[in-house]
């Protein structure tokens, strides 16, 4: 009697321990879902820009989420319509999957907008995300969001302490301001310019045909030029930095390569790379079981300053060798 006990309990802890090597094996087989928000990239129609896409990739793979094995992605694209935006995020939310990852402002609003519980990692640089609600806190938001946001007024500092020292005697500036966003940017550069003594007109801009009379209102007027950012902002930069040189206007930019590359003067702004990376970082963690709202929101740590020392030279400027050595690129 005894044996056959002991014979039971044997089959019966052999069983128990099949099932939980069959489930930890089935756990691992499981291809996770990420459900991909973005904008096409700028003048092609690829559903999220390489300068994102790859580092985010390539981050995942390094924390054993390799596409086609271990994970897969559902991708949804729009341009700047609400209505187009809410469908994308919609369709991600019905393809049932383990995280959304949400790259620009209109991305991220979308998808809180579709679903409470879906976790969403965002990049989203242009709003405050504790007063959206979003999060109650930085430190703890204990929503489904996370991600990495910019809402602070160090990088207002930055685009005028550049343009201070580069134009002189400067004392008017002009801001293209596009509120779609918020007013996060906008608050942060008045606050920055009050310190500094400069003053400030801000023109408003709801739409891509409003710039061409905002720069007719800048004729004469400011020394030089804030460009806010904004999804809508983002898309139209190249022309924008044509039209600054055009009007003769030294100009500064959140997008750095996109901006200075196609004539302004300056581009400050979050490294696109590094802030892919950690935002994957945030993506593996979720996977892994973490909940968003215990992963405090971030803020970008690296950042990109390109100077485009052609421009400043038909502008007649002479940027100084303190700007020149602490650029992270120099177009010559």
């Amino acid at each position: 009697m005894r044996h056959r006990t002991v014979a039971v309990l044997l089959l019966v802890t052999a069983l128990v321990g099949g099932l939980a090597w069959t489930r930890d094996i089935w756990a691992q087989a499981k291809i996770a879902r990420i459900g991909v928000l973005a904008s096409f990239e700028v003048g092609s129609k690829e559903p999220v820009p390489k300068r994102w896409w790859e580092p985010f990739r390539r981050t995942l793979t390094e924390y054993g989420y390799i596409e086609g094995k271990t994970v897969s992605f559902v991708f949804r694209s729009a341009f700047a319509d609400p209505p187009q935006l809410a469908e994308a995020a919609a369709e991600i939310v019905r393809h049932k999957v383990d995280v959304i990852w949400a790259v620009g402002a209109p991305f991220t609003r979308a998808a809180h907008a579709a679903s409470s519980t879906v976790p969403i990692v965002a990049i989203d640089f242009t709003t405050d995300p504790v007063a959206e609600g979003y999060g109650e806190s930085f430190g703890r938001p204990g929503r489904n969001i996370t991600g990495i946001f910019l809402d602070a007024p160090q990088i207002a500092g930055k685009w005028l302490e550049v343009l201070k020292r580069t134009v002189p005697g400067l004392s008017r500036i002009a801001v293209l301001w596009d509120p779609s966003p918020g007013t996060a940017h906008l608050h942060g550069v008045q606050s920055v310019a009050r310190a500094l003594g400069l003053q400030l007109e801000v023109v408003e801009v709801h739409k891509p045909e409003d710039i061409d009379q905002a720069f007719s209102v800048f004729r004469g007027g400011p020394q030089a030029l804030v460009i806010l950012p904004s999804p809508m902002l983002f898309v139209q930069s190249p022309r924008l930095a044509k039209l600054a040189l055009k009007h003769r206007l030294p100009a500064t930019s959140m997008t750095p390569y996109l901006f200075a590359e196609a004539g302004g003067l300056v581009g400050y702004g979050p490294d696109d790379a590094a802030t892919a990376e950690r935002s994957a970082v945030f993506v593996a963690k979720i996977l892994r079981g973490a909940e968003p709202g215990r992963l405090p929101l971030e803020r970008p740590s690296k950042f990109d300053f390109i100077l485009n020392l052609k421009t400043a030279k038909a502008l007649g400027l002479t940027v100084p060798e303190s700007a020149l050595v602490t650029a992270d690129k120099v177009i010559r």
